[in-house]
């Protein structure tokens, strides 16, 4: 046995110090390599998850879409217009005999037909509902919608146009039930971006509105985005609703102030609403934005969105031509698209989808394809057209319930040989 300080006992010692350090860091190195599995087979498990949730919650938003109040169309009377700014008129609809008017879904429109073509002739368009749902009444928003100043040669809105010089109270519109697949459901709130512009944020006032009724929980940011003070639509009503819940927090964006305009008192900052004005207001991209306006604001803020790390399923968006509207599902179909052959029926060439139209309907319209059309928006149903063979893929979710067989070209891509009936 070796002495007290002897260099053999020294030596052994260490030894068996190594060889316990070593069986620790192999040890540690095992802890180490367990967890990073279970992390991944977690990680795994929290994407497969989401997928599911998100598949669930589609599904569900299908089904809450779909559900229409009455079947075919109404009557409904105008009870009030009232002039909300110099080119927006609110009008108040309530029904005939004096019932209840069925609930729907903040966010989602009323599609109305009206004898605004040429010799009387029916137009049908959607107009978002703009308050909450109400049992006395429904309120559309509806912008009077003039050539653009940049070219006064184009024609001006034919239905907006109509409604403006023609609404009064007591006549009756011929309405559809509300729908539409673009909505805030108050009984599941989350944390939300509302982002709009102009006559866009009609159905995001509603969203607020009925947020607010229900007792808003969460946090909800609203940006929206006005020319001025005079086009500024509905101040009042989300400024109350901002003071009454310090969770809503409202940021006005004008882009041409007026003289009598005041920073910090009318508007909160001078431009368009942006993706640098939202990273700089918002604590994070973690919540569900919900956007309506004119293409350029979709155009640009949707894939910026995107860019930012917000997932696409928690972008939800009602566009004015939501073909031009850029999300990764849609570059997708827009790929598949390329080198389809699609023939119009009974009569009709094949034509080659080379990419250059943005829809079925603007491809059958540069080939004088005669195919109707309304809202262009993929909700009010005008351009349904019948899929005799092939496949075709929606750009979003159709505003209108359709059969297996049938499809709106407004908002359809071709994949492959394709024939459709018009």
């Amino acid at each position: 046995m070796p002495a007290p300080g002897d260099p053999l006992l020294f030596y052994s010692g260490a030894a068996m110090c190594l060889a316990v350090t070593g069986q620790a860091a192999l040890g540690a190195v095992g802890v180490w390599r367990s967890r990073v599995r279970r992390r991944r087979e977690s990680d795994a498990d929290a994407v497969a998850f989401r997928r599911e949730v998100h598949a669930a919650a589609e599904s569900a938003r299908a089904r809450l879409a779909r559900q229409l109040a009455w079947e075919g169309r109404r009557d409904l009377r105008v009870s009030a217009v009232v002039d909300e700014t110099a080119d927006v008129k609110s009008l108040f609809l309530t029904d005939p005999a004096g019932r209840p008017l069925p609930r729907f879904l903040p966010g989602q429109y009323l599609t109305i037909a009206l004898p605004a073509g040429p010799g009387g002739d029916e137009v049908v368009r959607c107009y978002s509902l703009s308050d909450r749902p109400r049992p006395e009444y429904y309120r559309l928003s509806v912008r009077r919608q003039d050539a653009p100043p940049d070219a006064p040669d184009l024609p001006a809105g034919v239905a907006s146009s109509w409604l403006h010089r023609h609404a009064r109270p007591g006549m009756t519109l011929r309405c559809e039930a509300p729908k539409g697949a673009f909505f805030y459901n108050p009984g599941q709130p989350r944390p939300a971006v509302l982002i709009g512009a102009g006559v866009g944020v009609t159905p995001l006032v509603s969203m607020l509105e009925a947020a607010q009724h229900t007792r808003l929980t969460t946090p909800t940011y609203a940006f929206f985005g006005f020319r001025d003070g005079a086009s500024h639509l509905f101040a009042d009503t989300v400024n109350a609703i901002s003071d009454q819940n310090p969770l809503v927090r409202p940021h006005y964006a004008y882009s041409r102030p007026a003289e009598a305009d005041r920073l910090g008192v009318h508007y909160h900052s001078r431009g368009h609403v942006s993706l640098e004005l939202l990273r700089s207001q918002l604590p994070s991209s973690n919540f569900d934005f919900y956007l309506c306006g004119p293409s350029r604001m979709m155009q640009t803020l949707v894939p910026e969105l995107l860019d930012w790390g917000v997932p696409e399923e928690a972008i939800h968006y009602e566009a004015f031509g939501p073909a031009s509207v850029n999300t990764k599902s849609g570059a997708s179909l827009l790929e598949k698209a390329l080198g389809s052959q699609v023939r119009f029926s009974p009569t009709g060439e094949p034509l080659v989808w080379d990419g250059a139209h943005a829809s079925l309907l603007d491809l059958a319209e540069a080939a004088g394809v005669p195919v109707g059309s309304g809202c262009r928006a993929g909700n009010c149903g005008a351009c349904r057209v019948r899929v005799l063979q092939g496949k075709v893929n929606a750009l979003r979710q159709p505003g209108v319930v359709m059969s297996s067989d049938e499809c709106l070209a407004c908002i359809s891509l071709p994949e492959g040989q394709v024939v459709i009936e018009t």
